[in-house]
């Protein structure tokens, strides 16, 4: 699956990991591998950095 709604769920996942990091929280084990900075294929600046 990658249509919109599921891209859309992934960045909403990162946007939540970040919010925890920020205040200082730990994310739970199932819920760090949201917390890597690797930008999903479909995004716009990773279509763009490959040239």
């Amino acid at each position: 699956m990658a249509g919109p709604l599921v891209r859309s769920s992934y960045r909403a996942g990162r946007l939540y990991a970040q919010t925890v990091a920020a205040r200082g929280e730990e994310l739970s084990p199932g819920l760090a591998h949201l917390a890597s900075e690797g930008a999903a294929s479909q995004e716009a600046r990773s279509l763009l950095a490959r040239g």
